[in-house]
């Protein structure tokens, strides 16, 4: 007979206890995996961009980021990853072995719906054979003053042997009227302004700033809830064209004829459509005068410095993709032209003597071959990217600027 309160009575009530602390354990040695993996190998719910005094935002260095496509596209989940120096791409060889040329410009370059090697920066050097150092300095939502202000920073440092400027004909003319970065004195001359940023804007980056830091797996749970309540974008109607329009004349009433100097809508893609289809506004005319003042402030600084600079026009989807879903009716409006954008940043290129590359030409021909994302999304796809490379290439190359490249594809 067993005496009470022997081992053998206690031993049934825990029976459990180790299998519990088991079952704990690798559930908290998992959740550690789980959030590691994360951390390490897919950035969910994290960000890129910051505020910043002088250039309004800019990238984050050492940051990451996933951008998830439309399923309307494909659907694509695109890790961007920027290193120490706040560029996608390598970091600079320190050797400078090779001629280093440095590429700036907005989302055309920075490029977030493709793996880095299929952006144009690293197209150019593959296109190149590697034998140039190809720097991707591009920043989603720039226009070209922020463009001016970022290479005033970055030429002195990496010191660049060439530049290769790629300007947006889609929305690069409105991103400078809505930053309020520069104007027009009554002489003509280019003026700095210093803006500020609107609180709410400033908000978008610190919340988004905050919630990177968030444990990943609850960053893992948010954007699972935002990407369910997503959906399928609308498919718009010639009323958008119409929204352009009146923003054109909005941002020009605030920036010309009010003078305000407050930043909102850093991060909006905003059609030139006033320049496109209206030439004779006054928005239209003010934008076509004040292009060519920054560029020429773009050409002295790379001048000074010694530094040979070209211009990409690149056109967006808009005026080039048979697919996209904002295209403008003709019978609405009969004065537009798909070429009228590229146009006026070729022009303001020659103006002030900066060899220019004109990509509309180019694409036309192949248009329907599918050189850019489609549907609301007005960026080139890789093949455009490749395609712009190339053409950017054999244009340096007859300029002899560079030793042309072995032929072939």
């Amino acid at each position: 007979m067993v005496k009470a309160g022997s081992k053998s009575e206690k031993t049934p009530g825990r029976r459990w206890v180790k299998p519990l602390g088991l079952l704990v354990g690798v559930s908290l040695l998992a959740l550690v995996c789980a959030e590691m993996g994360i951390r390490m190998f897919w950035p969910v719910g994290q960000t890129i961009l910051q505020p910043d005094e002088s250039l309004l935002f800019a990238p984050i260095p050492d940051s990451a980021h996933i951008l998830f496509m439309s399923e309307r596209v494909g659907g694509e989940r695109v890790i961007v990853r920027m290193n120490e120096h706040g560029f996608r791409g390598p970091a600079p060889d320190e050797s400078r072995r090779r001629p280093r040329w440095m590429v700036f410009g907005d989302s055309f370059v920075m490029a977030e719906n493709v793996s880095y090697g299929a952006t144009f920066g690293a197209r150019l050097e593959e296109r190149w054979q590697g034998r140039v150092e190809v720097l991707s300095s591009g920043v989603t939502g720039y226009g070209p003053d922020q463009v001016l202000l970022r290479m005033e920073q970055q030429i002195p440092r990496y010191k660049p042997d060439g530049v290769v400027l790629v300007l947006c004909s889609y929305n690069d003319l409105g991103d400078m009227i809505r930053n309020h970065l520069v104007d027009l004195g009554d002489d003509g001359e280019l003026v700095r302004l210093q803006p500020t940023v609107a609180p709410d804007e400033v908000d978008w980056f610190r919340r988004h700033m905050e919630n990177s830091r968030k444990p990943g797996l609850v960053r893992l749970w948010n954007t699972h809830k935002r990407l369910r309540r997503l959906g399928l974008p609308p498919r718009p109607d010639a009323t958008q064209i119409a929204d352009y329009l009146r923003a054109a004349r909005e941002d020009y009433r605030a920036h010309v004829e009010l003078g305000e100097t407050v930043v909102h809508g850093l991060l909006r893609d905003i059609y030139d459509a006033d320049v496109a289809i209206y030439p004779e506004w006054p928005s239209s005319e003010y934008k076509r005068r004040l292009l060519p003042r920054v560029l020429e402030k773009i050409r002295e600084l790379c001048d000074a410095h010694d530094v040979e600079l070209i211009c990409v026009v690149a056109p967006g989807g808009l005026d080039m993709d048979p697919n996209s879903w904002l295209a403008i009716e003709p019978k609405r409006y009969p004065s537009h032209r798909r070429d009228r954008l590229s146009q006026v940043f070729e022009d303001a290129c020659s103006q002030v003597e900066i060899p220019v590359l004109n990509l509309f030409p180019h694409f036309e021909p192949v248009r329907e071959q599918g050189l850019y994302v489609g549907a609301l999304d007005i960026h080139w796809n890789a093949a455009g990217m490749d395609l712009g490379a190339k053409t950017c290439v054999e244009f340096m190359a007859g300029l002899g600027l560079l030793a042309a490249p072995d032929s072939g594809d």
